[in-house]
């Protein structure tokens, strides 16, 4: 019989991350470790509500900023996902449960996600981003749970089944081409219609390529193959139609004839936006952590993109004065507005999976003294219970007089928390999408000497095995590494990757307790 709808916190194994070396460094961890713990707290509802929102619903922000009643599909996704990176797996399943409570079928028969979702009101939309999202963090939680969880079952039969949100996925991609969608991610924000976005193909190619390792996993090869080959088709697509001469990616194109539309791509909040770095960001999803050294044929494009941005004058010229990433290009805002999800989030991922930390460690100073200083914010324009809740709108110290601020979603809206947590396991380096070993990949900037994990999620295999973690980094640029498994716990297979000057240091380390080594 299937547990109830009930939280179970005391079968999470989660993991706790600290990082040191500067003032912004440990800026940086509180700042994760308090904007998770407000999520939690604030945002995470555990138990029916007297006015009817059920168990694992997550609010987008916190009452009484805008949203705050409903839970926005990419944001949930993104939420499943660190959930499980960070070990919360109790707390994944019961958001999991209400995600697939709350979906209804469209008129096709398919269980797809719309933008947004309200308590009691299951719905169907085409948001893909939002369908895809979280059907990457579905697979996530289903690889980590034992297989004797009550849960893991709910959860196969929910991805596997004729009107799954993956066979929706494969469907309008075998029917389409590529696949069109609505909102921020298609058309673009505050913009009607269909469009088919780079980000969304990419992510809809991603999630199915996560359930193609799971079908291959349950013992469904001809499926995950299936699976593969529709994913291959949407890459391939992408690359054919959806590139400028200089090879970067456009926004994308329309689903009718898969030519670009001028209206779509010159609208202020789609040209030049850096929500173009979630192509490259959310490699990291499914794939692993190195898009370079493996060869993915989208890794050309995806720093093409992030140069062209970077080249953009106001932006070139902010990062290089504050370490600021502007969101958008003027006139959008007046291209000084930002934030830890779409603009500084997506391009400090996206600095960090190629090897780019330089860059990455102006960012991150810039955004752990953001985050805690609020600065330029007018005295009372944020309102937050913490000074290390990360919050929607950063602006750029020069703002004052040039744009109107706005608190937007304010602090501990939810994306821009779960972007930021990301960042944080991406430093780690424990690639979530491992299979058969533990894979061990950290980038430390030079804001971060130190990097200390302790009861940290492991999987290892079929099994999820709980270390402790330190990576010290020395003067000289080596890397102490030190694995410890807790409790009785082995991990069978340990590889190790560090970027140390132009060259790559690969160990692989089998059936241990403990490690200790350095690489370099």
């Amino acid at each position: 019989m299937e547990r109830a709808l009930t939280l179970h916190p005391a079968a999470d194994r989660p993991g706790r991350l600290e990082f040191s070396g500067s003032p912004e460094a440990e800026l940086f961890s509180r700042e994760v470790a308090e904007s998770l713990a407000g999520i939690l707290r604030e945002n995470l509802i555990p138990q029916r509500t007297p006015d009817g929102y059920p168990p694992g619903f997550v609010r987008a922000s916190v009452p009484p900023r805008p949203w705050w009643d409903t839970m926005w599909t990419r944001d949930a996704g993104t939420f499943l996902r660190e959930l499980v990176g960070w070990g919360y797996f109790e707390h994944a399943a019961l958001v999991a449960r209400c995600l697939i409570e709350s979906v209804a079928q469209n008129t096709q028969g398919f269980c797809a996600f719309p933008e947004k979702l309200y308590p009691g009101k299951p719905e169907a939309g085409e948001e893909i981003d939002g369908t895809a999202a979280i059907v990457i963090g579905l697979v996530h939680l289903w690889r980590h749970l034992p297989p004797t969880h009550p849960f893991r079952a709910t959860l196969r039969d929910f991805l596997h089944r004729p009107s799954s949100p993956v066979r929706y996925l494969q469907h309008q991609a075998r029917v389409q081409g590529l696949i069109a969608g609505t909102g921020e991610f298609g058309p673009g924000c505050s913009v009607d219609g269909y469009y088919c976005s780079c980000v969304q193909n990419n992510l809809a190619m991603l999630a199915l390529l996560a359930a193609a390792e799971m079908e291959a996993a349950a013992g469904e090869p001809a499926l995950a193959s299936d699976y593969r080959t529709t994913a291959r088709g949407l890459s391939e697509k992408m690359l054919a139609t959806m590139l400028y001469p200089d090879g970067s990616w456009m926004w994308g194109v329309r689903p009718e004839d898969h030519r670009p539309d001028p209206g779509i791509l010159d609208e202020p909040v789609n040209r030049g936006t850096g929500l173009h770095n979630g192509v490259a960001s959310m490699y990291a999803d499914v794939l692993g952590l190195d898009p370079v050294g493996a060869g993915w044929p989208l890794a050309g494009p995806c720093w093409k993109t992030f140069e062209r941005l970077l080249s953009a004058p106001l932006r070139r010229e902010q990062f290089e004065r504050h370490g600021f990433w502007p969101q958008w290009d003027p006139p959008f805002r007046g291209g000084l507005s930002s934030g830890p999800s779409y603009g500084e989030g997506y391009a400090l991922q996206t600095m960090l999976l190629y090897d780019r930390l330089d860059l990455a460690d102006r960012s991150l100073r810039w955004l752990a003294r953001a985050t805690f200083e609020a600065t330029p914010q007018p005295f009372n324009a944020l309102h937050r219970t913490s000074p290390y809740h990360f919050y929607e709108r950063t602006y750029s110290p020069d703002a004052p007089g040039r744009v109107e601020f706005e608190e937007g979603c304010g602090a501990l809206n939810l994306v821009n928390v779960t972007e930021p947590l990301k960042i944080a396991r991406l430093m780690l380096g424990v690639d979530l999408a491992a299979d058969g070993e533990v894979r061990l990949f950290p980038r430390l900037p030079a804001c971060i000497s130190r990097i200390t994990a302790r009861q940290w999620p492991l999987r290892d295999g079929q099994t999820v095995v709980t270390a402790d973690i330190d990576l010290v980094r020395q003067p000289g640029g080596a890397l102490d590494v030190s694995v410890r498994a807790l409790g009785q716990e082995r991990i069978s297979q340990l590889s190790l990757r560090y970027r140390l000057g132009d060259g790559t240091i690969a160990q692989t380390h089998h059936d241990l307790t403990e490690l200790k080594v350095t690489l370099g």
